[in-house]
């Protein structure tokens, strides 16, 4: 996985040796599409808009989204919401020879734009690709890899869209098309991105999605004619994102197998305080809610710091930080002394009301609530109103 990364660092930071951008008058302007792949950062796909000076043979392709993760503190900056991206530039062999080493497919749809369009479209991305110019704040719904050249098509010429394909959908909505719903990272993202994405998404918003920009590009006119003259495809793959994750090793099965394991302990803890005559199903009993308190307690302190201290959009304002409570991994100690029996039942009636709260929350809201979310809370709230009645 490092050499993949590194390969794509040494890919998408180097320019083709250093190339001098100067183009001409005689230029074509097309967008590349490039299709879905299996990892994780490859899953939405990818776009670029390729330059070719048809006198001088000069051929390069203008995309964002480049980034860094060797740069110091790469991984905080991103949580914050402060990392900067920037714009790439490759030549169009180096382009495709790069995707088809990752076996991913390229749709290149060349643009009837005129001299003067292709010019001056041109020479806004040359002047963005000057290293003064070519750095940005990185926004994944809004300012991103496919937004960036929909921006500057839309400025650079003026372009008819016809919207009757657009689809009533949220950001939600179009980000499960490409992780598919019930996987890990559909689970990841329904954790942190919060009820802004679950809002009607507008045409302009939807452009967020490479293969979505595509399909924008492909219904649009300028001047009274299409604007996409050809479609050419690269076909480096089998087309497909497969599902290679296990069946049984997904959000919902261990979520409802905890939810399983909580509810055995539970009753067969009820049953020994009765009889007084085995001590570790208690035990037992504690260790498993040492357990979701480290779990859910970590999960909520990536939460809370996206919810409150990132300036990415659409996670803040987030209901699962009514469940998942950074909190949690204080209290660890109180599940194993009599002395703090009273904070201890004290805070486990605070979860339960937590919880409660985020019920009643999401019914009335617009935010999304993953399936996988349902045993795992009713884990919470068994195991609260467990320990909220128990005496050691």
């Amino acid at each position: 996985m490092k050499q993949l990364f590194t390969a794509l660092i040494v890919f998408f930071l180097s320019i083709a040796a250093q190339a001098q951008l100067h183009f001409g008058d005689s230029l074509r302007v097309s967008l590349l599409t490039v299709a879905p792949g299996e990892q994780t950062f490859e899953r939405f796909g990818h776009t670029g808009l390729r330059v070719t000076d048809l006198r001088t043979g000069q051929d390069v392709v203008f995309h964002y989204g480049v980034y860094d993760y060797t740069e110091p503190n790469f991984i905080w900056h991103f949580v914050e919401g402060k990392c900067n991206y920037r714009m790439g530039a490759n030549y169009m062999r180096d382009f495709l020879t790069e995707h088809r080493r990752r076996r991913l497919d390229v749709t290149e749809q060349v643009l009837q734009l005129d001299s003067a369009q292709a010019k001056r479209l041109v020479d806004a991305l040359v002047e963005n690709y000057k290293p003064q110019n070519r750095n940005y704040r990185y926004n994944f719904f809004f300012d991103n890899c496919a937004t960036r050249p929909f921006a500057m098509l839309n400025r650079c010429a003026d372009i008819q869209y016809d919207t009757a394909w657009v689809r009533d959908v949220t950001l939600r909505d179009m980000v499960h098309e490409k992780t598919g719903i019930g996987q890990w990272l559909d689970f990841g993202i329904a954790l942190t991105v919060a009820g802004r994405a679950d809002k009607r998404a507008s045409f302009t918003e939807q452009m967020f999605l490479p293969d979505y920009l595509s399909r924008a590009i492909g219904h649009a006119e300028i001047d009274g004619r299409k604007l996409v003259g050809e479609t050419r495809s690269y076909p480096m793959g089998d087309g497909a994102v497969t599902d290679t994750g296990c069946g049984l090793f997904r959000p919902m099965p261990i979520g409802c197998l905890v939810l399983a394991i909580g509810l055995l302990l539970t009753v067969l803890a009820h049953v020994n305080r009765r009889d007084g005559q085995r001590h570790w199903p208690q035990k037992s009993a504690q260790a498993f809610d040492t357990v979701w308190l480290l779990v859910t307690g970590l999960a909520g302190c990536i939460v809370w710091l996206l919810n409150f201290f990132s300036e990415h959009p659409a996670v803040d304002h987030n209901l699962n930080c009514l469940w998942l409570l950074p909190t949690n991994l204080l209290f660890i100690t109180f599940i194993w002394t009599k002395r703090g029996e009273k904070v201890r039942r004290i805070y486990f009636f605070i979860i339960f009301a937590a919880v409660i709260l985020y019920i009643m929350s999401v019914c009335v809201s617009a935010q999304y609530c993953h399936a996988a979310f349902v045993p795992m809370i009713a884990t919470v709230l068994l195991r609260s109103a467990a320990n909220i009645a128990s005496r050691k």
